[in-house]
């Protein structure tokens, strides 16, 4: 990826100005999970532990609500990947696997104070989708319509359990497709009052991209594409980029495995792991 302006380093965010009103200073702090819709929970598990080898953090559990079954694997030190499946043939996750197949439900941010998040993008404009609570944390859902097309929570979380991990060292950014840049950045500027750090094409993808800072996590729109992409053409979150140490080590990993870099989109930067081989959501690894 080409950079024209200098893009800062989100381990040290939290140490420089905001850029944004005081009042927002402190509240977001990074992605605590992507959540996966998966049709067999148990079997997604193995590939990811596998895969990606990701320690189990939170064994099967069964929400209030009787649909759905969840379980939690570490994704590096400040973030998660929950697993979520489908009890029964009703409920929600059911009609989201209907409609949208297997892929990222939703995208969580650690807030924290989440009365005062949610209050505050409601007085900006986003719609809430419903509140809720388990295992001690706190959820705000907020309205895709709100959020450009990607599904999203804000959530106020009890301690994390303490994991390893040998391959991931964390996200190291989430990239939204927007057929509309401006609303794009009036959703991260001007709702979530994110910090704009760099724009500049994407010679892999062959598009256009700006990146923010919300918290301690780097969010990318990417749109003018001018060539086809490895995600079907439509707004929503188009792929999560995980950080590794060693890139070539952990491509020979993945080919041992027989899931191969998709091409033409993968090289020496980064590459992309087909979603068909896990379970619908696009992994762009890179090194970090």
């Amino acid at each position: 990826m080409t950079e024209s302006h200098p893009v800062e380093d989100p381990a040290h965010v939290e140490s420089k100005p905001k850029g944004h009103p005081d009042e927002q200073a402190g509240l977001y702090r990074h992605i605590d999970h992507v959540a996966l819709a998966v049709k067999d929970i148990l079997q997604a598990s193995e590939l990811f532990q596998k895969v990606f080898q990701l320690d189990l953090t939170m064994r099967l559990s069964y929400p209030p609500d009787g649909v759905h079954t969840n379980l939690v694997l570490s994704l590096g030190p400040e973030s998660e990947l929950e697993l979520m499946g489908p009890i029964g043939e009703r409920g929600f996750l059911c009609d989201f696997l209907r409609k949208q197949g297997e892929g990222v439900h939703h995208l969580a941010l650690e807030v924290t104070d989440i009365d005062r998040a949610t209050a505050d993008l409601e007085s900006r404009g986003v719609r809430v989708f419903a509140r809720t609570a388990f295992k001690g944390m706190r959820f705000t859902i907020l309205h895709p319509a709100s959020t450009l097309s990607v599904g999203m929570q804000l959530m106020q979380r009890s301690s994390r359990k303490p994991s390893r991990n040998p391959l991931v060292q964390g996200i190291d950014r989430v990239a939204v497709r927007v057929s509309d840049p401006p609303a794009g950045r009036d959703f991260f500027l001007g709702r979530l009052k994110a910090r704009a750090v760099g724009e500049g094409r994407d010679e892999q993808l062959h598009c256009a991209w700006e990146r923010f800072v919300v918290g301690a996590t780097r969010f990318d729109l990417l749109y003018d594409f001018s060539g086809p992409s490895p995600k079907a053409a439509s707004d929503g979150l188009h792929h999560v980029a995980l950080r590794v140490v060693d890139l070539e080590q952990a491509v020979r990993h993945f080919g041992a495995l027989r899931i191969e870099p998709l091409a033409p989109w993968s090289g020496e930067e980064s590459v992309f792991l087909p979603s068909d081989r896990m379970c619908g959501c696009l992994w762009r690894i890179v090194q970090g």
